[in-house]
């Protein structure tokens, strides 16, 4: 998904944000990079892949739930 200096400047007036003509450009490139990469992401199939709580097989310790 691409998008257009217009519609960055749009985004950004709605955000409350000040960005510089000199900025656009830039602002423009990589928010179309990082919605490219969610794109690419999103087109990964993952079915029957069980959700993490944490990316590493780690058990918790816990201790002992008592009153004092």
């Amino acid at each position: 998904m691409a998008l257009d200096k217009t519609e960055v400047e749009k985004i950004a007036h709605l955000a409350r944000l000040h960005i510089s003509e000199s900025e656009t450009e830039e602002v423009t490139t990589r928010i179309t990079d990082i919605l490219d990469l969610i794109d690419q992401m999103q087109s990964v199939n993952t079915e029957g892949v069980e959700p993490l709580a944490h990316p590493l097989d780690a058990v918790q310790r816990l201790r002992i739930d008592e009153i004092t």
